[in-house]
């Protein structure tokens, strides 16, 4: 096996080596370079001067992007966190996000990107509080990621650090949704509100699957009545979407329907901003006797009744806009039950 070591001006140390493999195919040269805190380069050549001519070009673009400042060298982390947010973050939740982001700004702020390295992302994700939960940490972990994601596409940073992080352990093993009786509570005392489209969120929440900040930024010409949609321009994973709408919820929308493009559920003190009804949500839950429950839920109850009813995991990661089904596995007991019973409904007497 060759190896070589090269030593760059600003102290960064590669290693490269180019291993003969030999197999029913004939032999093949296989590169491997190495640098801290950058995944591995790996490629194979049926030739060993092709491969070593690939290991030098590579070392030879790297000591151009560095002596010469290419665009990953030269910027902060912090001015990448500002580009990033202002161009690209779609989210629903930028405070969140922003909340987030400073914390890695105020351990990387003035670094340049080049020189942010895996080991440092991971002693960050160390130092985050001990009573944060596993999942608020791969959320503060997904937040610098996407970061990274941007300056890959924008920058030409060879690769993204934080890819090679592994996520915590979360535990999704407890769902909480709507009983029948409590869902029937639940939607009377929302008629009950002071504040009026309250019943309406809900029903939404519920019919939909979609997240609050999701439903909080529908507008009126989000909705088309005739087709029963209404679309969801900005969501969690950035991809828009159609929510299909049941028949009361159509009609519940018609009481309030405007002819314009203003907010549904808007502030009446600021109508540009959604209105904040946690004192009334709240409210609520107490006269509907519902406890332990959280607008979240909704959302839950949503893919529960879903999967209760015999929808399969691919379709209620339709409708909840999940990326991946791995997410979405946490209602696999409840299909499992559903299909249990339909097979000892069929098969019984046979």
């Amino acid at each position: 096996m060759f190896r070589a070591i090269f030593v760059h001006l600003t102290g960064e140390i590669t290693m490269s080596s180019i291993q003969k493999i030999k197999n029913s195919k004939g032999v093949s040269y296989r590169v491997h370079i190495r640098r801290k805190g950058i995944r591995t380069i790996t490629r194979t050549f049926p030739t060993k001067r092709l491969a070593t001519q690939f290991a030098l070009k590579v070392e030879g673009d790297r000591q151009i992007q560095l002596a010469f400042g290419g665009r990953s060298n030269k910027t902060t982390f912090k001015d990448l966190v500002g580009e990033y947010l202002l161009k690209e973050y779609q989210g629903s939740y930028p405070r969140e996000q922003k909340s987030k982001l400073n914390y890695w700004i105020r351990l990387f702020g003035d670094k340049q990107l080049v020189y942010i390295t895996k080991s440092e992302i991971s002693n960050g994700i160390h130092k985050l509080p001990n009573h944060l939960t596993n999942a608020t940490i791969n959320r503060y972990k997904a937040a610098i990621s996407v970061v990274f994601s941007y300056a890959c596409r924008e920058y030409d940073l060879p690769d993204n650090p934080v890819r090679h992080i592994r996520s915590l352990p979360e535990n999704n093993a407890r769902i909480r949704f709507l009983s029948d009786d409590e869902r029937s509570r639940l939607f009377k005392a929302c008629r009950a509100s002071d504040w009026d489209k309250l019943y309406l969120l809900v029903m939404l929440a519920i019919t939909t699957g979609a997240r609050r900040g999701e439903l909080l930024g529908l507008r009126w010409n989000d909705i088309d009545f005739e087709r029963q949609t209404a679309y969801v321009q900005t969501t969690k994973n950035g991809q828009p979407k159609v929510l299909p709408l049941t028949d009361d919820v159509v009609n519940e929308l018609t009481r309030f329907r405007q002819q314009d493009s203003s907010l549904i559920f808007n502030s009446e003190i600021k109508p540009n901003k959604a209105f904040c009804f946690n004192k009334q949500w709240k409210k609520a839950l107490e006269k509907a006797k519902v406890e332990d429950f959280t607008f979240h839920c909704l959302r839950h109850t949503c893919a529960s009744y879903l999967a209760q009813s015999g929808a399969s995991l691919l379709e209620i990661a339709d409708v909840l806009g999940h990326k991946q089904i791995s997410v979405t596995k946490r209602y696999a007991h409840l299909c499992i039950n559903h299909k249990s019973k339909l097979i000892n409904k069929v098969m019984k007497g046979l």
